[in-house]
């Protein structure tokens, strides 16, 4: 799939540089042209010194409009010139290489490029009436403005050129906006393609979690759970419990107790089982009012704006971020009240968590001293782009802020 990708990308950046080149050779042809002609038609004897001199400045004007048209048209992207440029100017090459074929019929030569520039410049509605506008004037040039009758013959065969023209545009036209069309499904299949990257590489993230926490409880936290019991059947078979093997015993038991604690610890991490039956919203609740009663302190939960779905990973930051925030309130915040909002803002879920409470500098012990708590919420909480913010007064109480994007 991905050297299908790669593929399309690398055919669609030869085409954009087989096209860049195309628009180049055209108004390359059209100013070659223009100069060729200019050249020709001052050579031309059968004309006055204003004649010359008047060619030769019409032939400067297509020139210099063309390369600031190309210039303009390079401001605005790669694309065709704004219409607001592009009109005026071709407008005034028709009329300009009008006032030239009147001149001299060595200025036909310009139309090597101006039918292209037409179709190049303007859209298709546009250009083909600029074709067969064209198309008129050189009628009306061979007939009634050489001082001839007018010829249905000349006429009919120029107006099958204009319509010959129009029909070469709108293919012309056609192929480029199937090849714009091509860039921009190629567009929006690269973005797929990483929109579809990233849900792998999380859901991959997900599993494998998954896989350690029952890992880790299958083996680490059995066999802790085995030792355990071990050491405690070695315990009564002790002859006396004043026995010197029993502090050892003993001992052995509650390092093992802890690190049972830590392995539980481990998979509640990796796999909240609060998260597993419900919502995020219901986990917190649960959550807030399980503290409460815990250690007696009054705790609300409120929610705002329209609940959305988030990614399984950002809702166990919030949770998370909830539990260590109510675990310092208790520990250092000597607080009264306690109140959780989870705000959907948008393309933004805020979580803040207040007290009422003395506040970090009352705080005893303060709650920067020694854990790492705080920090590792915060790194939590920025590996998906968030920010985590802590607000206090002194005595007034402190307010931790969660801001997470919703992608």
């Amino acid at each position: 799939m991905r050297d299908f990708f790669a593929k399309m990308q690398t055919s669609d950046e030869r085409n954009g540089r087989f096209w860049n080149s195309f628009f180049f050779w055209w108004s390359a042809l059209y100013v070659l042209a223009i100069g060729a002609a200019a050249v020709l038609g001052w050579q031309v004897e059968a004309q006055t010194t204003n004649q010359r001199w008047l060619g030769l400045i019409l032939c400067l004007l297509l020139i210099t409009s063309h390369l600031a048209l190309k210039w303009l048209t390079g401001k605005y992207g790669n694309g065709p010139a704004p219409l607001k440029f592009g009109l005026p100017q071709m407008t005034f090459s028709i009329v300009a290489w009008f006032f030239l074929i009147r001149i001299s019929p060595v200025y036909y030569l310009v139309l090597f490029g101006l039918f292209s520039q037409l179709y190049i410049v303007l859209p298709l509605r546009y250009a083909s009436v600029g074709a067969l506008a064209v198309a008129l004037i050189m009628a009306y040039n061979q007939t009634l403005g050489s001082g001839e009758g007018f010829s249905w013959q000349i006429g009919l065969i120029y107006l099958l050129m204009g319509v010959g023209s129009m029909v070469l545009g709108s293919w012309i036209h056609a192929i480029i906006r199937q090849s714009e069309e091509r860039r921009e499904l190629i567009e929006q299949l690269q973005a797929t393609q990483a929109e579809l990257a990233e849900a792998e590489r999380r859901a991959g993230v997900l599993d494998e979690r998954q896989r350690l926490a029952h890992e880790i409880h299958d083996t680490l936290a059995q066999g802790f759970i085995s030792i355990i019991m071990q050491l405690e059947t070695a315990e009564q078979s002790l002859p006396t419990p004043n026995d010197p093997l029993a502090q050892q015993l003993h001992q052995a038991k509650e390092t093992a107790r802890h690190n049972l604690q830590q392995a539980r610890r481990v998979v509640s991490d990796l796999r909240p089982e609060i998260l597993e039956n419900g919502s995020l919203i219901a986990a917190l609740e649960r959550t807030v009012q399980r503290w409460s009663q815990q250690h007696n302190i009054p705790a609300t939960l409120q929610t705002t704006g329209t609940p959305l779905p988030l990614h399984p990973d950002v809702d166990v930051t919030l949770l998370r971020a909830t539990q260590e925030a109510l675990a310092n309130i208790h520990k250092h915040a000597q607080a009264q009240n306690v109140s959780v909002t989870l705000s959907y803002m948008g393309d933004t879920v805020l979580l803040d968590v207040q007290d009422d409470g003395v506040g970090l500098n009352g705080a005893k012990p303060s709650p920067f001293g020694g854990g790492f708590g705080l920090q590792a919420m915060r790194e939590r909480v920025a590996q998906y782009n968030g920010e985590l913010l802590l607000e206090s007064e002194p005595g007034g109480g402190t307010t931790l802020v969660v801001s997470i994007p919703i992608t």
